[in-house]
């Protein structure tokens, strides 16, 4: 799928404006706080994810109203036609139809990569569970409820062990929880590794990728693993009143050659291959769906030689996919693709 027309009118200090994104590769540039952020985020919003980040201010800076309007013509394995309304109790259609953000999702699969994603080799665990949880939510229609509910779960369940009272029937309701979450993440994780073979000059070196089960056994099986767990770790939860077992401590381990390619790698090949990781979930979500993503990219550039750029521009070209992407530094012959420029709230085309 792909955006052929966006318009976004009161929405944080953009201009009223309507763009005719290209079907490829679109790269929007500018200054520091022109707005180029902006311009991903109202697309991210519109294809049933949240605001980036922990800004709520979604209405314009302008006090211009409070409501921010968005829509866009999409193309490709279907057509249709998004419309949003956010500020207060946010609304979305589908060609006039209210429609639930997984819905949306199911449609018209979006991918969005911020620079703190690019810390998917070298940042902590939430990281790379958090990418997981992205990518899981699109594969998996019932992921993103039943994610929700066992954080519910556990939060409870850490008041019960803090209390010092029993957790054996808050148990029994999390192990299927547990059980099924793990096996969608199992599943993704060998999406993923099928995905990099696809994108083998991104990465310096070939990665491995295993999912770690949060203070699993190694039992095969998810549900046994469970218990397994459990029972292991049963003394230490009750001294540390924490939830030491299940998927809010798994993490996503990226090797190669058997060892951490966070510590074998450069800052700029850790950049690169979390390009490559990214790109990988969109093959996952091509794969699975049968639907072509649209890629999100913010920052692309950042810490990229020139060769490291140009090796990402054309894995990107490659894909098929539309990317919108914001760069603060990105020149003309580095990118093969449209080009936008923002001023002031203003968007531009440049070519």
């Amino acid at each position: 799928m792909w955006c052929s027309e966006y318009l976004v009118r009161n929405f944080r200090n953009l201009s009223p404006v309507r763009i005719s994104w290209d079907p490829g590769l679109n790269l929007v540039t500018g200054k520091n706080g022109a707005g180029k952020t902006n311009c991903l985020e109202g697309l991210h919003l519109l294809t049933g994810w949240g605001p980036f980040g922990e800004r709520k201010d979604l209405p314009s800076w302008r006090n211009e109203g409070d409501r921010a309007y968005i829509t866009g013509t999409f193309c490709g394995e279907e057509d249709l036609f998004l419309a949003m309304a956010v500020g207060g109790s946010t609304v979305v259609k589908c060609d006039g139809k209210r429609v639930s953000f997984p819905e949306v999702r199911a449609r018209v699969p979006a991918l969005a990569f911020l620079p703190g994603d690019m810390a998917l080799l070298d940042g902590s665990p939430t990281i790379r569970r958090n990418f997981l949880d992205k990518l899981c939510a699109l594969l998996f229609p019932l992921y993103a409820r039943r994610i929700s509910d066992f954080r519910r779960v556990v939060r409870h369940r850490t008041l019960l062990l803090r209390a010092g009272k029993r957790t054996e029937s808050v148990s029994r309701a999390m192990a299927p929880l547990a059980a099924w979450i793990w096996s969608c993440r199992d599943e993704a994780a060998g999406l993923l590794s099928l995905g990099l073979a696809h994108f083998p000059d991104l990465s310096p070196a070939p990665l491995e990728l295993a999912h770690v089960r949060g203070g699993g056994s190694g039992t095969e099986n998810p549900l046994d693993d469970w218990w397994k767990s459990l029972e292991t770790w049963s003394e230490r939860e009750r001294r540390s009143c924490l939830s030491l077992v299940g998927p809010h401590r798994d993490d996503l381990m990226v090797r190669t050659g058997g060892r951490e390619a966070a510590a074998f790698f450069s800052r700029g090949q850790i950049r690169r291959a979390s390009v490559a990781l990214m790109l990988a979930a969109g093959k996952a979500v091509e794969a699975r769906l049968r639907r072509k993503p649209l890629i999100l990219l913010d920052e692309i550039a950042s810490e990229l030689d020139r060769e490291g750029r140009k090796i990402t521009m054309a894995s990107l070209a490659g894909t098929g996919w539309q990317v919108v992407a914001a760069a603060a530094e990105m020149t003309a012959d580095e990118w093969p693709g449209s080009m936008w420029k923002v001023e002031e709230g203003a968007v531009l085309p440049c070519r």
